[in-house]
């Protein structure tokens, strides 16, 4: 997977980025389920309003308990902690669905979210995509407050009001505060191979921020806000995934996700056309001297390209990648060892290659002494728990 650099509440770096059961009833209770998985039908509402209501009090006032604090868990221990925005419900499931961002529910097997009242409730993942950074979560009950998505974040003017609503720290939900538009779809360097078009704000944002609402003054949600810098002299650049970015994802990964009525359990949406390679590089040693590069831990995701294909210890001396368009030349990387070549050199060759689903990577590797030819074909990932 690429590498991002989001870091969850508590943690610091240069960013702080703040997815068919059995029934033993009769058959037509069967086909009703299966009808209801492959339907999932949310309402949810777009404005393009951007007056101001009477005031920002007013404003606040009625999206306030759009906005929920979420403690991510693994293993029953607490992981991190972000936020999320309510945005729509499915009358038919009794569900509303909130969104956040992938970083904040990553690698994590359940969720406890915080309303606006101080009620705690359990939460499911529907769907994540860490490419967007967009995750998506249910929780039981429609009786709820839902923010209304901005229709065309790319019409936000410079110096436009904004309002951020979240839970700073991971300990103080419900927080406010307010700024303006610094500037509209600023393109920004998440790692070294992925750039996103951001909102830039200069509201002020911290850990536990991440998955938080960015409304107008008109209380429209025109961003998640998912980052922002820190360093020593650095304030108020703040950043939020615009509107028109985050539904687009959220739609997709609610339209393929796939919804069981007996076990009320998910099997999670995906972003059509993703792909993942789900191995991490390391080196070999011989004595203090670096000998090899090969790798570190295997995927362990089953719809990675790479499970069950590359194993931990296999040793890589040379890639080809060749395309599914065939008028598209093949590329190489060649005589791969830990003298001349580093992690980051593979790991660019391979996420700078424009790769897409049924592209192929073909891995030279020596394993337990024998050499192979290990050939992956990228294919469609969903992330799951």
């Amino acid at each position: 997977m690429k590498k991002m650099k989001y870091i969850l509440s508590g943690f610091l770096l240069c960013f702080l980025f703040i997815f068919c059961s059995c029934s033993n009833g009769t058959k037509d209770k069967t086909d009703k389920e299966v009808e209801l998985k492959d339907k999932v039908q949310v309402e949810s509402t777009y404005t393009n309003t951007t007056l101001n209501s009477s005031s920002i009090v007013d404003t606040i006032d009625s999206v306030y308990s759009s906005v929920v604090a979420i403690d991510s868990y693994l293993n029953n221990n607490l992981y991190g902690s972000g936020s999320g925005v309510l945005f729509g419900k499915s009358k038919d499931l009794n569900l509303s669905f909130l969104v956040t961002c992938h970083h904040v529910i990553e690698n994590c097997d359940s969720f406890k979210v915080t309303l606006s009242d101080d009620t705690i409730v359990n939460a499911l993942l529907v769907g994540g995509d860490a490419e967007s950074d967009i995750a998506v979560l249910s929780i039981e009950g429609i009786e709820y407050t839902y923010a209304s998505w901005f229709s065309d974040t790319d019409t936000l003017q410079l110096g436009s009001g904004v309002i951020c609503i979240g839970n700073p720290l991971g300990t103080l939900p419900g927080s406010v505060s307010t700024g303006i538009i610094s500037y509209n779809n600023r393109k920004i360097k998440v790692d070294d191979y992925h750039t996103m078009n951001l909102i830039q704000t200069d509201v002020a944002i911290n850990s536990g921020n991440s998955g938080g609402a960015l409304f107008n003054y008109a209380g429209a949600l025109i961003g998640i806000v998912n980052a922002k810098y820190s360093s020593s002299g650095i304030e108020g650049l703040g950043f939020a995934i615009p509107a028109n970015q985050a539904k687009k994802i959220v739609d997709e990964l609610v339209q393929t996700a796939i919804y069981n009525t007996k076990d009320r359990t998910w099997q999670t949406g995906f972003v059509n056309g993703r792909w993942n390679l789900g191995f991490t590089l390391g080196y070999s040693y011989g004595g203090f001297t670096r000998t090899s590069i090969g790798i570190a831990s295997a995927a362990t995701n089953s719809t990675s390209s790479d499970y069950d294909l590359l194993l931990a210890n296999d040793r890589i001396s040379a890639i080809t990648i060749t395309y599914k368009d065939t008028s598209k030349p093949s590329i190489y990387m060649s005589n791969i060892n830990a003298q001349t070549t580093t992690v980051e050199m593979i790991y660019s060759f391979i996420y700078s290659a424009n790769l897409n689903l049924e592209d192929t990577l073909i891995f030279d590797i020596m394993r337990n002494g024998e050499s192979k030819k290990i050939s992956i074909e990228l294919k469609q990932y969903r992330y799951f728990i």
